[in-house]
């Protein structure tokens, strides 16, 4: 199984000669855009499907396609890390429309950074633990255009193009996303105190 961590980024001139010789099938530069990208697509895919083995699976299936699709790519304001996005949320998207039902993407749980002490460390958890809920309860779009941005780290531009959409579309997807975030994050801290007081 991959890891989900996310390595060190790539400057754009070290990527662009990488996959310049990728496309020449130089072996050492496709296995170093690899080691790049596979941790962060894995994770992605990962908290899409909730399934470790699966994921490992699709992102398979990613890399495969990319390689297939490589010699046809070419920077146009779309870096390679948003256009690996884009083949991974279709490969998902491929996978659900098989499967025919809906199933809940989990996040990871290293959202948070590690702190000192017992108390700090059970609260972010806890704290990780309600912002999970929540964000299992936003719409799927909702849900997607928060891991992209925020768990991915891809721009508006990027974001827009991994989910087909205008940046203005992803924009205000985005904010009702976060809006709602906040209404069920504060909602969770009420119905949480209300239920510590009983």
């Amino acid at each position: 199984m991959l890891s989900s961590g996310v390595g060190s980024t790539l400057n754009a001139e070290k990527e662009a000669s990488l996959i310049s010789q990728a496309k020449r099938g130089h072996e050492a530069a496709i296995s170093q855009l690899y080691r790049q990208y596979a941790p962060r697509i894995y994770g992605y895919v990962a908290s899409r499907v909730g399934d470790p083995a699966l994921a490992d699976d699709l992102t398979s299936e990613v890399f495969l396609r990319a390689l297939e699709g490589l010699p046809g790519f070419e920077y146009r304001g779309i870096s390679l890390g948003a256009w690996l996005y884009r083949i991974a949320h279709d490969r998902v998207a491929d996978h659900f429309r098989k499967q025919a039902r809906r199933q809940t993407a989990p996040l990871e749980n290293g959202m948070l950074p590690p702190q000192n002490g017992v108390e700090p460390q059970v609260e972010a958890n806890l704290e990780a633990q309600r912002l999970k809920q929540a964000i299992e309860q936003l719409t799927d779009d909702q849900r997607q255009v928060i891991l992209l941005r925020f768990n991915a780290g891809l721009k508006l531009r990027e974001t827009a193009y991994v989910m087909d959409r205008s940046i203005g579309a992803v924009k205000m997807l985005q904010m009702r996303a976060l809006t709602s975030l906040r209404q069920l994050m504060s909602q969770g801290k009420t119905n949480g105190a209300a239920d510590a007081g009983r």
